[in-house]
């Protein structure tokens, strides 16, 4: 085995152990040998020893004491070093690509910064509540094996004039020197218009800050930020980011999906039916809309002792009895095609047989299949 073959051995066991700085020295060592061999890669070999020069001593500065506020003394930041999802997302296709080409950048960093390029470092997530913006950022966090630190917003903002925005400065300052990813939630509280005048002087200084922060953060830390309220925010916050994700509400496609996952493959495969008019029902919602009503399904199977099945029709039932007319007729044809009778067509939407006669026709049996 070559000297070579056994750095990058060595490299490779430093790297899975967390060993940052012995990464960095055997690094560094193994270039500069490297560099008297291949003249022709001084260049990029010296742009990586500069990255190494450069890096935050993160096992160090992972012992900083969190920031408080010095009046409250409550934390500015919450940290979580095992971040994480309990169930794999249902990404949109559009978010999927997205998420997928930043982590993509930064698997392969190696070689962006060998060709003089850096990876993206800063995501704004945009979109309604409960489309998992907010999961996005643990997800993130996750698969790039980081913590994940999030702005606390209540214990931030601060009565005391120029407090919220010492505070904010000193989470950015801390942030900045952590090998994590760290997540702005709920963006807008503290970046909005600068223009927009039913806000106080603290609160527009609060955008200033902001904007510094991004401008410097360091080329190896992940900043995330997401809102509901994109229109709130100053247009020059827009600029600042590498790259901005819209997260829509989902398809029924996706809706059915996340379903699956809540429940599990073994048992989503015995409720492919009751699943596709559930989905079909839920269009519209947001994943957390969805999740919060399938669990609420779960736990009246469990509690009540009656099949999973049972319990996520009893669901669907309540879903299209608080349908609009058209809906209910909508959903009624779709049973009528799946060969059920007139009389469960009826229980479960809640209309009666005559108007499910007067719409449907005679396609439906009157007995029969339920």
């Amino acid at each position: 085995m070559s000297d070579i073959e056994k750095d990058l051995v060595h490299i490779a066991r430093l790297a899975l152990e967390g060993r940052r700085p012995d990464l960095v020295a055997v690094v560094r060592r193994s270039l500069r040998s490297l560099a008297g061999r291949r003249p022709d890669l001084k260049e990029q070999i010296n742009a990586v020893l500069t990255l190494a020069s450069a890096s935050p001593p993160t096992r160090e500065a992972s012992r900083l004491p969190i920031p408080a506020d010095n009046d409250s003394r409550a934390e500015l930041i919450r940290r979580d070093d095992q971040p994480g999802v309990a169930i794999e997302p249902t990404w949109p296709a559009a978010v999927e690509k997205a998420l997928g080409e930043f982590l993509l950048e930064r698997d392969r960093e190696a070689e962006l910064r060998a060709a003089g390029l850096s990876p993206v470092r800063s995501l704004l997530f945009i979109g309604p509540p409960g489309v998992g913006k907010t999961m996005a950022g643990h997800w993130v966090a996750q698969r790039l094996g980081r913590s994940l630190l999030t702005l606390d917003l209540a214990a931030v903002m601060s009565s005391y004039l120029g407090r919220t925005g010492l505070n904010l400065k000193v989470v950015l300052d801390y942030a900045r020197h952590q090998h994590a990813v760290l997540l702005l939630d709920e963006f807008d509280a503290i970046a909005k218009r600068r223009n927009d005048d039913a806000e106080v002087g603290e609160l527009k200084r609060l955008v200033t800050v902001l904007l510094q922060a991004i401008d410097q953060w360091p080329s190896d830390g992940v900043l995330l930020a997401a809102t509901n309220h994109p229109e709130l925010l100053d247009a020059a916050v827009w600029r600042r980011f590498d790259r901005v994700i819209e997260f829509p509400c989902p398809t029924v496609p996706e809706i059915r999906s996340s379903v699956e996952r809540l429940l599990g493959a073994s048992a989503a495969e015995d409720l492919g039916e009751i699943l596709d008019t559930l989905a079909a029902l839920l269009g519209g919602q947001s994943f957390a809309d969805v999740a919060r009503q399938v669990n609420a399904a779960r736990r009246a199977s469990v509690l009540r002792g009656i099949p999973l099945s049972e319990a996520l029709t009893e669901l669907t039932s309540e879903l299209v009895r608080a349908a609009p007319l058209e809906r209910k007729l909508q959903f009624a044809r779709e049973l009528e095609r799946q060969k059920r009778s007139q009389r469960t067509i009826s229980q479960i939407t809640g209309l009666s047989r005559d108007t499910i006669r007067k719409h449907l026709g005679k396609g439906a049996p009157t007995g029969g299949r339920k």
